[in-house]
């Protein structure tokens, strides 16, 4: 019997011929990253292995991303402290406040994470990495220390399950809309957690990588170890110069074992709203049209991509947004911010009467800029929208794709963006 992409990265990464779902391995890593707010503990806990040098400078990757610029004295001093642990070991790719972004954005757009290799991360979102044909985790600061230390980690082989995607995007609909639409249609049971989630077929064939990105990022809410799309022409034209290394296309074979495979035609798919507090509650965005709110925020390592501002600078050009409604526009990294500079999303979206703040988290994490206060409703293209994940306990928070974000923060309500204008 053939193997999944998965199952292949992990026999290969372990100097394997084969491998079997429930079997436990030793793999090489690519990259390890780590940031920081957890980054100083990974370090101390590096240390207290008897180590002093991490196994390759070049592959641990240091980013400052949900702390900068640091908000209050105490995270001011924490960022220090994280500095001078980064200089002391001398770190090669140190993404710090002026070169900054979402570590999983960064990971991927500075060609750290390689097709047909493990990387890993101090983020749940580290699934991100998927996108691009990797094996993509997130870990505990002890797997972290291990892995900058040794170069290695240790993976229980996942069982697979597949998401076949057929149909045609229709105008206004992005991946976000197909990941919530997922986590409606599957719910948190129990059925995914610890599987690999493998998206294939022609709709995914037709997705940009800001696409695949959204898509893998989000496979954690759903309990998975890992979401990836194989490596393809768009794979080689994004990482085409920024690769940091060389790579290999891998695929899964056609008599691969998956434990359930799905059949979704994206064309039947239309806007889709998380409700407030649970994000497999989901309907479409014609159940909540006409919803108030007073906070819109666009970034996060889920939808703050090129492609996401350059969507909401088409609904939102040449128009104001509502009186009553605050909105927090934040890219995912430096580079993204520079691009949808020259491109002049930006100045549209300033235009419109929103407020862009520095690449960071900002307040998906509830740490700061734009965290929501009491009474608060936001709407929001983040991924997360339990209590208080934003800030405020007493908050809500309704999760959807920038688009409809964009379109509702011009009329003041929730609105479908197929029918504005």
């Amino acid at each position: 019997m053939g193997m999944t992409i998965t199952e292949k990265i992990m026999a290969r990464t372990s100097g394997r011929d084969q491998v079997k779902p429930g079997e436990l391995v030793w793999v090489d890593i690519n990259t390890v990253m780590t940031m920081d707010y957890l980054g100083k503990q990974c370090f101390t806990k590096f240390r207290s292995l008897g180590k002093s040098e991490v196994f390759d400078k070049d592959r641990v990757i240091c980013v400052s991303d949900h702390l900068v610029p640091p908000p209050n004295q105490k995270f001011a001093t924490m960022l220090n402290e994280w500095r001078e642990v980064v200089r002391e070991h001398d770190i090669t790719h140190f993404y710090d406040l002026g070169r900054q972004g979402i570590a999983h954005q960064i990971m991927v757009e500075q060609g750290h994470v390689l097709p047909g290799t493990v990387s890993i991360g101090t983020d749940s979102h580290a699934n991100t990495y998927g996108a691009v044909g990797a094996v993509g985790n997130a870990v505990g600061v002890t797997d972290a220390a291990v892995a900058m230390a040794t170069g290695k980690a240790w993976f229980r082989v996942p069982e697979a399950v597949k998401f076949n995607i057929t149909g045609t995007w229709q105008p206004w609909i992005m991946a976000k809309d197909l990941s919530l639409h997922i986590m409606g249609m599957m719910h948190w049971n129990g059925h995914l957690i610890y599987k690999t989630l493998e998206f294939t077929g022609p709709a995914i064939s037709a997705l940009d990588m800001a696409g695949r990105m959204t898509l893998c990022n989000m496979t954690v809410d759903l309990g998975a170890k890992n979401g990836i799309v194989a490596p393809d022409q768009v794979t080689v034209d994004y990482l085409s110069g920024v690769a940091k290394g060389e790579w290999e296309m891998l695929d899964s074979d056609e008599d691969a074992h998956y434990e359930a495979v799905y059949e979704v035609d994206v064309t039947n798919v239309g806007p889709t709203v998380a409700l407030p507090d649970k994000l497999d509650d989901t309907v479409p965005v014609e159940k909540v049209v006409g919803t108030k709110f007073n906070k819109a925020f666009v970034g996060t390592c889920t939808n703050g991509r090129l492609e996401d501002l350059a969507i909401m600078a088409q609904i939102l050009k040449d128009k104001q947004i509502h009186r009553d409604i605050n909105m927090i526009v934040v890219p995912a990294s430096q580079t993204v911010y520079l691009d949808a500079l020259r491109a002049g999303y930006l100045e549209t979206l300033i235009e419109a009467g929103a407020a862009i703040d520095t690449p960071s988290c900002a307040s998906c994490a509830g740490i700061h800029t734009g965290v929501a206060g009491d009474g608060d409703i936001v709407l929001s293209a983040g991924n997360r929208n339990m209590k208080g994940r934003m800030g405020s306990k007493n908050a809500q928070i309704y999760l959807t794709s920038p688009a409809v974000v964009a379109a509702s923060s011009v009329t003041g309500v929730i609105t479908d963006p197929r029918t504005f204008n």
